[in-house]
């Protein structure tokens, strides 16, 4: 019979370290806190602590027993904690290895986020940039960085290096060693197609800005100069290419009837908007996703990072894929569909009409190239259209006989 686990016990102790790291690395504390944790069976496939997915979301499993006999110095605890929510925060769970060898992807992985993390407070065999003295790695590389240096120890182990420490090193790490095997929950997330890991990606964007505001200007100004750089640049992508609580304000009205009132606002100089007008309330919005075959990855990985965000700002959506036709409707609740509809031509027309009759709503988004002729169909509501990074030009025919307003994705 297998033990009773006290998962109660666990969960507090695994607070109790997030408060060590509030007292004392507040950033980590804050970003940990978003996570979900979760305490396994001691007989589960995962037999150490690691980071695995679980409803498109990051969460934290703890194996009881390695929580319990591991972490025979409790400072280790706080240091594979950390370790954790580095490898989240540098997305490491989402970086493309296809072809590379997985093993010193691991190493180099580890070497990443183990510079920013006491040796005290990490289990003995962890591993550090400082291993490989005769490859005299740079700190706060990145991952591929530290990868391509490591290959190149490992094809010339028996004759550059050989005899070295940096050799013996590399040949005494296995995949099951040097807590390498915390990995393996990794595989779930790596199989997920580019959509998701596109939102799972914005998710660590919204998480890392939600640490960063919660964390007071001294303790972010003591994070390593390296580790806080690459915040900063997470930061500024963080931030959505459109103002959604603009667009909220935008499309938001009673349910009876929908009354605008123009402000005295100056247009916008960043979408070329009209001047701003106010609303009542948000109530309901469709958005229109352009998956004609001139839609390419990347664009739908941007609007589908955008509906998110407009998602989280509490709009209620209903998703319309269409390319020369409605080809499926669905209410968005946080995740992207592993794949979209369509691929034909474009029409502008069927989500326009789907509006009118079926769903009317306060509001229509249309995300699109703008690659085709403008609607003849006369919406019955605002109209907003998201044109993408590489589509049509504001000065083109088209953009200008587009009915409502105009916004263009930038960089």
């Amino acid at each position: 019979m297998p033990p009773v686990v006290d998962h109660s016990r666990i969960l507090e102790e695994v607070t109790r370290t997030s408060i060590a790291l509030l007292l004392q690395e507040p950033f980590y504390s804050h970003f940990f806190s978003t996570l979900n944790k979760e305490v396994v069976a001691p007989d589960d496939v995962i037999q150490t602590m690691a980071v695995g997915l679980r409803e498109r979301k990051h969460v934290l499993y703890i194996n009881p027993v390695f929580w319990d006999q591991f972490f025979t110095d409790k400072r280790h605890r706080y240091g594979v904690v950390k370790h954790e929510i580095l490898h989240i925060v540098y997305k490491h769970t989402l970086a493309n290895i296809k072809g590379l060898n997985r093993r010193l992807v691991n190493i180099a992985m580890d070497i990443v986020v183990n510079q920013y993390i006491d040796k005290a407070q990490l289990p003995p065999e962890s591993i550090f940039r400082e291993d490989f003295p005769e490859l005299q790695l740079a700190s706060d590389g990145s991952w591929r960085y530290y990868y391509e240096k490591l290959l190149h120890l490992q094809q010339n182990l028996d004759t550059l290096f050989a005899g070295t420490a940096s050799a013996a090193a590399l040949q005494s790490i296995r995949d099951s060693s040097h807590g390498l095997d915390r990995h393996g929950a990794w595989e779930e997330i790596s199989a997920l197609d580019e959509i998701e890991k596109g939102l799972l990606d914005a998710d660590i964007d919204n998480l890392v800005h939600i640490a960063r505001a919660k964390t007071n200007e001294k303790s972010y100004g003591k994070l390593p100069a390296g580790f806080k750089a690459y915040l900063n640049q997470l930061l500024y992508k963080a931030k959505p290419l459109v103002d959604w609580r603009r667009v909220i304000k935008l499309f938001s009205e009673s349910s009876s009837k929908t009354r605008i009132r123009n402000t005295l606002k100056r247009p916008s100089k960043r979408y070329g908007t009209n001047p701003g007008i106010r609303v009542r309330r948000l109530k309901k919005l469709l958005v229109a996703v352009d998956t004609s075959g001139s839609i390419n990855k990347d664009e739908l990985h941007d609007f589908f990072n955008e509906i998110h965000h407009l998602w989280r700002g509490g709009a209620e959506i209903l998703v319309i894929e269409c390319d020369a036709s409605v080809k499926r409707t669905y209410a968005y609740q946080g995740i992207a569909p592993a794949f979209v509809l369509g691929r034909g031509g474009t029409n502008f027309n069927p989500p326009i009409e789907y509006g009118n009759k079926e769903f009317y709503p306060d509001g229509l988004i249309y995300f699109t190239d703008g690659v085709a002729h403008p609607p003849t169909a006369i919406p019955r509501f605002p109209v907003l259209w998201v044109i993408s990074r590489h589509g049509i030009q504001p000065d083109s025919t088209t953009f200008q006989q587009l009915p409502g307003r105009k916004a263009r994705l930038m960089a």
